[in-house]
């Protein structure tokens, strides 16, 4: 299931639950009106499991085939803390910021791949009809070609390789890698500390869970329920593994009578400023209100990001393509021409 489908349907769940609707009879009401989308497929598959009893969180489980294993977390921190309604909402808006964002950085890719395949198009050309020219007058003078000629030539006799073969067994090496680790817990974890590693793109993601955990994390407060537990359930919720195991850890310590301020500061949920805005709301009694405000904080912090990637990146994807790849190309190719030339007037 894809973030779009997810955000829509949780839009709908919401607004069945926040009118005190019955969910399983508003579900089939709804799917027969939307007809075969997405989403009223969802909504039929979803209406027949709570139709035969099982609680929202297991319905959601076995109806919503695909959807990130958080997504059920979520909903049951949201039974639990008697706000489903919010719970579904915060999943909607949440599945449409990682989309937002999302878009925002395959917008800035698209230009430099199209610029990508444009140059890889060229290679092909020159490779088949205008190197093998050059090699040929290279070797009628008997010339000593430079190395980065002589890589040239040598990446041109194998260019079907190195173009086509080369890539796209790393692309898919990759997608195996990542398919194969994110089916065991363990491997989810050494993925996710993979990408969260990645330059800016990793501190995106942080802040857009971060922002998750703080706003369920205020929600179940306000439900007063206990901290600790409040913790450990708005970590389950997280889509980041990592992130779950720090809020277990913290809630641990939290009910060990450890306070909330250094807990978060030794598992790194967050930084050192909002673990003493955390910490300062808790010891007012205004623990709510400031995790409200950090959820806005976190979440201003990956849009500010992905803006700046939706900015920076296709300018230096550009340059390094072009004054890179191409730039290179040319040099490699016309130096020895230089060269003969030089040779020829003297």
């Amino acid at each position: 299931m894809n973030a779009e489908t997810l955000a829509a349907l949780s839009d709908e769940l919401a607004a069945l639950s926040r009118a005190g609707l019955p969910l399983d009879r508003g579900l089939a009401a709804l799917s027969t009106e939307l007809g075969g989308d997405a989403v009223g497929r969802a909504c039929r598959e979803l209406s027949r499991q709570l139709a035969a009893g099982r609680p929202i969180d297991e319905a959601m489980t076995l109806a919503l085939k695909g959807a990130p294993p958080h997504v059920a977390a979520l909903v049951r921190s949201g039974v639990i803390s008697g706000k489903l309604a919010e719970s579904l909402t915060r999943l909607g808006e949440h599945s449409r910021l990682r989309l937002r964002l999302s878009g925002l950085i395959l917008d800035a890719l698209f230009y430099p791949g199209l610029v990508l395949a444009f140059g890889l198009c060229i290679f092909a050309f020159l490779g088949t009809f205008v190197i093998p020219r050059f090699i040929s007058i290279f070797a009628d003078f008997g010339m000593r070609l430079p190395w980065m000629t002589q890589v040239l030539f040598t990446i041109n006799e194998y260019a079907v390789m190195v173009y086509l073969v080369v890539p796209a067994s790393l692309v898919g090496t990759l997608l195996l890698l990542r398919w194969t680790l994110l089916c065991f817990p363990a491997g989810r974890k050494i993925w996710w500390r993979f990408t969260g590693a990645i330059p800016i793109w990793g501190n995106m993601q942080r802040q857009i869970h971060m922002s998750l955990f703080y706003d369920l994390l205020g929600l179940l407060i306000i439900a007063e329920v206990p901290l600790h537990e409040a913790m450990r359930l708005s970590g389950s919720a997280s889509p980041d593994p990592l992130l779950t195991d720090a809020a277990n850890a913290a809630a641990a310590d939290i009910e060990a009578g450890k306070p909330l301020e250094p807990s978060l500061l030794e598992h790194h949920l967050g930084t050192p400023w909002a673990a003493w805005i955390a910490g300062v709301g808790a010891s007012q009694g205004k623990l709510a209100p400031q995790l409200e405000l950090l959820r806005e904080t976190a979440q201003r912090q990956a849009e500010w990001r992905a803006r700046w990637l939706h900015a920076v990146l296709p300018s230096v994807l550009l340059v390094f393509i072009g004054a890179g790849f191409i730039g290179l190309f040319l040099l490699s190719l016309f130096m020895p021409m230089f060269q003969l030339l030089n040779g020829l007037s003297s």
